[in-house]
């Protein structure tokens, strides 16, 4: 999946990668609505004939865009999951500090991702790139928690409630970085983040 993942990112042209940038930089600036080609053309310096060739609609660039940031995210988590020498403890705090790294949750992104959520109901290639990667994580994310589960506790934890509350956690300190980062940095983000978890694992000692 990594390899696919990079191929996928890397193989882009120069010009291609520049637009998708200016995509990206203008849907955090403007919203989706107001991005155009023509605005992101000119941020990328970039021929608005060469996006119109390339792209062939506006639509198709916000979609090329949502992939390229959906291959981006899912490469930063899928090495880590695949990583079998990694204890599933040292899993889940790497997942944990990639989930809030600023590389990853950077106001910009986190602005461009809530955009493209707010229409997934209502575009169906959005829904189906989004679906996909948040499919795959759960299902990873729950995989490592049952490991967790079963080695270090005696109790009836279900990975999968824990799993889909982390989720929501992740969502709900996004949106505190985006509209609130005075007092939600991505580093108080993660103190809380690891507060939950020791709350269900108190024995355990995660590696920061």
């Amino acid at each position: 999946m990594i390899k696919a993942l990079k191929s996928e990112n890397e193989k882009l042209s120069a010009n291609h990668q520049k637009l998708i940038d200016a995509t990206i930089e203008s849907i955090a600036q403007r919203g989706l609505g107001e991005t155009t080609i023509s605005h992101v053309s000119s941020l990328a310096g970039v021929s608005q004939g060469y996006a119109h060739f390339r792209f062939k609609s506006k639509e198709n660039l916000l979609t090329s865009s949502l992939q390229y940031l959906s291959n981006e995210y899912m490469e930063s988590w899928s090495k880590i999951f695949e990583d079998k020498k990694l204890a599933p403890i040292d899993q889940l705090s790497k997942i944990i500090e990639n989930d809030f790294h600023p590389r990853i949750a950077s106001r910009k992104k986190i602005a461009v991702w809530f955009s493209f959520y707010s229409e997934v109901k209502f575009i169906p290639a959005y829904q189906s790139i989004c679906q996909d990667q948040d499919q795959i994580y759960f299902e990873q994310f729950k995989r490592v928690l049952s490991d967790l589960i079963k080695n270090n506790t005696t109790e009836n934890l279900d990975a999968g409630e824990i799993s889909e509350t982390y989720l929501a956690l992740v969502d709900g300190l996004w949106q505190k970085i985006l509209f609130d980062r005075k007092n939600y940095s991505n580093e108080f983000c993660k103190k809380l983040i690891y507060k939950y978890f020791n709350s269900i694992f108190p024995n355990l000692i995660f590696k920061k």
